[in-house]
């Protein structure tokens, strides 16, 4: 992160947007860093990294979207049988708003919500409302805590990284638990 730091301060605008479209949250709060120096404008910089997730976001919808078919295909192979794919979709045709929140706000299982919308075809426009509304606001507190405390952004990428490793260790227990789970149940009883 060291690194990003000055190749943000020489290049400014022109490459705080292609790494919004990568990666927000961390970049948000090192931006917001750069703006309590003065080195950035705010409202630009807000302006960039809202642009910058939303188009993240439908670059994962859209790969979602385009992988339908070979979860269909393929998708029993992981457990993702026509059936589930069915309770799935009704799960975010009903709670789509709920779904996709958690999906931008869980850093580092996120992107999974964002593809399974894409596949499960969740209209777009209701997509795409419901991560503008989430990251309006996530951009702004974000942008906040670097203003604030950007000068431990170290420190804050590091407790990213360690969120993030934390919901894959939950998510990877979760799995392994249904995955055990369904074996036993398979299993003729004795």
């Amino acid at each position: 992160m060291d690194q990003l730091i000055p190749f943000i301060i020489a290049y400014k605008y022109e490459i705080l947007f292609p790494l919004a479209i990568i990666e927000g949250p961390l970049l948000a709060v090192v931006a917001g860093f750069l703006v309590s120096l003065g080195t950035l404008n705010v409202f630009i910089v807000y302006a960039i990294i809202v642009l910058g997730d939303v188009i993240g976001d439908s670059i994962f919808y859209l790969l979602g979207r385009s992988g339908h078919s070979f979860l269909a295909k393929h998708g029993h192979f992981i457990g993702a049988t026509p059936e589930r794919l069915a309770t799935t979709r009704e799960y975010f045709d009903n709670h789509h708003t709920k779904a996709i929140t958690a999906s931008k706000l869980i850093h580092g299982i996120g992107v999974t919500g964002l593809i399974t919308a894409g596949s499960l075809k969740i209209p777009y426009r209701k997509f795409i409302t419901t991560c503008m509304l989430v990251s309006f606001p996530q951009a702004a507190v974000l942008l906040v805590i670097g203003i604030l405390f950007g000068h431990a952004y170290n420190q804050i990428g590091h407790y990213f990284s360690v969120f993030a490793e934390w919901g894959v260790i939950v998510g990877i227990t979760v799995l392994v638990i249904f995955l055990i789970y369904r074996l036993t149940k398979r299993l003729p009883s004795a």
